[in-house]
């Protein structure tokens, strides 16, 4: 099995204090040597360091590592290769363009369905999609890469105009359970979607392959002022953020298992969905209308950009929305307030 570790920030924030200790699970404390990428939002842009050597050993890591990149977006991993050979293009994260903005997906487990002894041919399309609409296909060899193009042709498939968040939630909620459906048992479904500069998906259905002790599944920890001092469990490195961080600076660090010792780690419920956005995690599609609302929703220079006139849930919009905003609009909220948050949706 692999790791994973995003990053998503409130303000730009450099990500070299975890991506130091998530190295070290690389070859060092743990068996995932069989490459690693790393892949970097800035602006519409999207940069990616892909590599078939050890992350502990690799002199690309190392640079990264004192290469202090700003970002509110990033996702990494560390391979361990159980299907597919160790070549780059098994290596994650992938990345497509989709709707004008660039998609990266990262992957730890196993998803039978799309598994590389089953013939494209005969790998499920997910949603409406038909054999006319495959528009992506994998260039590897894993399954996390034909799971993630058989997603972006679901999405592509559905929508006309760029959908907004709580739709885009909705959506993607759906297609995980499409894909676990019938393989509950035999399936880990661990992934982090990153959807442009702001937004992150995550999403876990967490499991251990027959015969094996390790546990794969999702953390997540929130850090926000005050801002206290935290120690890397792969190496012997502290941080004190307060002397670091501002008032404005929130960071959600998502991560296969927790890279530090200190308190706060949350791990994902079984088939939970979460989106991130600065810093925050939201739980349901009526949590992220609040991210719409402030403009924050998918951007895109190959669509025409239309005001949206109101956004239909059991409490309506406070606040105008930009002209950034979206066409496609909720058209119900399938949980309650009481029900669906996972922390306070902001309004």
């Amino acid at each position: 099995m692999c790791q994973l570790l995003g990053m998503n920030n409130a303000a730009p924030t450099d990500f070299t204090f975890s991506f130091k200790g998530f190295c070290q699970r690389g070859g060092a404390t743990d068996i995932h040597s069989h490459g690693f990428g790393l892949s970097i939002y800035e602006g519409r842009g999207l940069r990616s360091f892909l590599d078939t050597l050890p992350a502990s050993e690799s002199p690309l890591a190392k640079v990264i590592q004192s290469y202090p990149i700003r970002t509110h977006n990033m996702i990494a991993h560390v391979r361990y290769a159980t299907t597919g050979c160790v070549s780059l293009e098994n290596v994650h994260p992938f990345s497509r363009e989709l709707w004008g903005i660039n998609f990266t997906f990262a992957h730890n487990g196993q998803v039978p369905k799309f598994d590389d002894s089953t013939p494209l041919e005969e790998q499920p399309l997910l949603g409406k999609t038909t054999l006319d609409d495959l528009h992506y296909n994998p260039v590897g060899d894993t399954d996390s890469e034909a799971v993630f193009c058989a997603i972006l042709n679901a999405l592509k498939r559905e929508f006309e105009d760029l959908p907004t968040l709580p739709i885009l939630h909705g959506f993607l909620s759906k297609l995980c359970k499409e894909i676990i459906a019938g393989d509950e048992e035999t399936t880990i479904f661990n992934f982090l979607l990153g959807c442009g500069k702001y937004t992150q998906f995550a999403f876990s259905w967490p499991g251990k392959r027959p015969g094996s002790k390790v546990w794969n599944g999702l953390y997540y920890i929130v850090r926000s002022p005050p801002f206290q001092s935290a120690s890397l469990v792969d190496v012997d490195y502290s941080i004190d953020f307060a002397k670091f961080a501002k008032s404005n600076d929130r960071v959600a660090v998502i991560t296969t298992k927790p890279l530090t010792s200190e308190e706060g780690w949350t791990e994902f419920e079984r088939g939970q969905l979460l989106m991130f956005d600065k810093g925050l995690p939201y739980r349901s599609p009526k949590c992220c209308e609040c991210v719409e609302q402030e403009g924050r929703g998918l951007s895109s220079k190959c669509f025409q950009r239309r005001r949206a006139s109101s956004i239909s849930s059991s409490s309506e919009a406070t606040r105008p929305m930009r002209p950034s905003s979206r066409l496609l609009l909720p058209t119900n909220a399938p949980d309650s307030p009481k029900s669906a948050l996972h922390i306070p949706c902001r309004q």
